[in-house]
């Protein structure tokens, strides 16, 4: 299986990688990793393959079985899930005891997955989610001293450090057909949650709705854009017709990146690098 995107800074695979980080970003209709050289800070290779729906876990396995990259030592692995089902539940109100029904009663109980929870002391809450049981246990198998989190949960851990404490500002985060939408009003987190889309009214669409739920004068509101997303789109086109103040997310500044990675755009792989900031 072929990587859409396949950024590698060595001419080949190191033979020790057991002093670098693997970070990996997997969802319903992508996988995406990262290897960083700690020592240098420096990240070396960066792939991302797109999942077909109904195929999506014999995919997975023959990128996670095949990939070079993806069968050496690494001293630490970070695996962010990328999953719609899940909750973020305020501190003062989190009862373990009533995840699974609550997980259900949002999402159904079809399938009722792993579930998992994270810690988001940063904002004061608790992110209860679940994934689908037999793709973690692809990954619990084949890195068995592997760390999981949620995308969702290290984009927020990163976010309370660049945040405005007033004024709105809305995030979408951009796969082939899935955005990931975060509001804050005044510094404060208000709703996050992934929407599909088709075509860029679509993509409109889901925004206003939420401008308009939430009382956002979508001419005020900072929107900040990244991932597979290209400024000069249709989507990008449609957004400048209704948000005057559109910015275009930039990689972190904590790491090196060498000139391979100039090819694509800032914005492209920022869900990916959260995950490295986050660990």
């Amino acid at each position: 299986m072929s990587a859409v995107y396949q950024i590698q800074v060595p001419a080949t695979v190191p033979e020790d990688t057991t002093g670098c980080h693997l970070y990996i970003d997997i969802g319903a209709d992508h996988l995406t990793f990262m290897v960083l050289n700690t020592a240098e800070r420096e990240f070396l290779a960066l792939q991302q393959f797109n999942l077909e729906k109904y195929n999506a876990l014999t995919h997975c396995r023959e990128v996670v079985s095949h990939n070079e990259w993806l069968n050496k030592s690494y001293d630490r692995t970070i695996i962010a899930y990328n999953f719609s089902d899940s909750i973020l539940v305020p501190e003062k109100f989190y009862m373990p005891a009533i995840n699974e029904p609550s997980l259900s009663l949002v999402y159904g109980d079809m399938n009722k997955g792993k579930q998992f929870v994270d810690h988001v002391a940063e904002w004061e809450l608790y992110h209860i989610y679940r994934v689908p049981e037999v793709l973690h246990n692809i990954f619990a198998a084949h890195f068995p001293s592997a760390e999981f989190v949620h995308s969702y949960s290290c984009f927020l851990k990163t976010k309370k450090q660049s945040i405005h404490e007033t004024g709105d500002e809305l995030n979408a985060v951009f796969y082939n057909n899935k955005l990931i939408i975060s509001l804050f009003k005044d510094g404060n987190l208000q709703l996050m949650r992934s929407f599909e889309y088709e075509t860029s009214e679509d993509v409109a669409y889901h925004l206003l709705n939420i401008c308009r739920r939430f009382d956002v004068d979508c001419e005020k509101v900072i929107l900040v854009i990244s991932g597979l997303i290209d400024d000069h789109s249709a989507v990008y086109a449609e957004l400048q017709k209704y948000f005057l103040l559109l910015q275009l997310d930039q990689r972190p500044a904590d790491f090196k990146y060498s000139e391979v990675f100039d090819e694509y755009p800032p914005h492209f792989f920022t869900s990916i690098f959260n995950a490295a900031l986050c660990g």
